[in-house]
């Protein structure tokens, strides 16, 4: 039975690098793809256009202005003078942020007594850039505002001692966060389009006919088709975690011992279904439209995009049967957090009972379907 399936697996990679397309495309796309996302995000969001509205025209107006300006969020790129060339640079989308300086600030600041508003208007279309351009405003205006009473003398009494302590991520750097959740997706995608090809391609060249006739039965052949795709997998999560940790400088706490295990057990049940999508194709193309359209159902119930805990109770139900959603929260909290198997059992062991159900799933398939 070893040498049948040992001769499988030699099949399927000298058939993997005749196909150069294939092979160059599985080899160096993951790769790229984790570069060229890790990068977009490691770029933040920075030097957001302001447009200011400065109605007050004093000395303590344009310190206020170069302050937002000095913030390394925010640029200011236009001042104007009436409140619709404001509203007209929002509505475009050349301005990110408005703030309006009323008339009489400089005036107001003098005053002890008095409490000046400052309105920012900011372009909520992208949220995540609104928040942060809002944010990084409210603490430019806040030291402003500090400095002044510094410079005045006054002594403000603190009542609360008010500390932080940031876990996991001291720096909060979202790359952090973003990138391990794209290794595990990118890995994803490349097992299971190998996977998927498998079985869909013999059919489309047939060959299968061949296979059929030979001493193989179907529990070898699933097997031998299944391995290449693991050692394929395996090799791309390698080469994307070394790039993670030497080029972006993400954080391993954790055990590489066990995250390797457990990304081996995640590839075995992503191998599984993808042996399924294999069998019911009948040509490869069928078969990627497949693995294309299982990605985005996936991607939605992965908290890939939006947390899990976020969903309504129905789709939190649906989100424990998808694999990539308990691999996402391993990745997630041994690289960050450096966490064990005490912390991890729940999502070791649905990515278990989903690892044996799909390749029972996967066994009855290939079996049906080349009775």
């Amino acid at each position: 039975m070893m040498l049948r399936i040992g001769n499988v697996i030699v099949k399927e990679l000298i058939q993997f690098g005749r196909d150069r397309i294939l092979t160059l495309f599985i080899l160096l796309a993951p790769a790229l793809q984790l570069l060229l996302l890790a990068q977009a995000i490691e770029r933040g969001i920075n030097e957001q256009p302001v447009v200011i509205l400065d109605l007050d025209r004093s000395y303590q107006s344009s310190r206020l202005i170069t302050s937002l300006d000095n913030a390394e969020e925010l640029q200011v790129q236009f001042q104007v003078d009436s409140p619709d060339d404001m509203r007209q640079l929002l509505d475009e989308g050349r301005a990110r942020l408005a703030v309006v300086i009323p008339a009489g600030f400089a005036r107001e600041l003098a005053s002890p007594s008095s409490t000046q508003s400052i309105q920012v208007v900011a372009d909520a279309t992208n949220t995540i850039a609104a928040s942060i351009t809002m944010s990084a405003a409210s603490g430019v205006v806040s030291r402003f505002a500090a400095d002044l009473v510094a410079g005045r003398g006054i002594v403000v009494p603190e009542f609360i001692d008010f500390r932080t302590n940031v876990r996991f991520n001291p720096t909060m750097d979202v790359r952090a966060y973003s990138i391990p959740a794209q290794l595990g997706f990118i890995t994803y995608q490349v097992t299971l389009a190998v996977a998927a090809l498998g079985l869909a391609r013999e059919r489309e060249l047939g060959t299968l006919e061949q296979l059929m006739v030979t001493p193989l039965r179907r529990f070898e052949l699933a097997v031998g088709k299944g391995v290449p795709a693991i050692a394929i997998g395996g090799g791309n999560f390698c080469v994307m975690w070394i790039i993670s940790l030497v080029v972006f400088q993400v954080p391993m706490n954790g055990s590489p011992l066990l995250l390797a295990a457990l990304t081996l057990l995640f590839i075995t049940t992503e191998v599984s279904w993808g042996l399924v999508i294999s069998a019911v194709s009948r040509t490869q193309q069928q078969a990627i439209l497949f693995v294309f359209i299982q990605a985005m159902v996936d991607m939605t119930f992965s908290g890939f995009m939006v947390p899990v805990k976020n969903m309504p109770a129905v789709l939190q139900a649906i989100s424990r049967f998808v694999p990539l959603q308990h691999y996402l929260s391993i990745v997630r909290s041994i690289m960050l957090k450096g966490a064990g198997l005490s912390e991890l059992w729940p999502n070791v062991l649905a990515l278990i009972l989903l690892s044996l159900g799909m390749g029972l799933i996967a066994l009855r398939s290939v079996s049906r379907r080349l009775e």
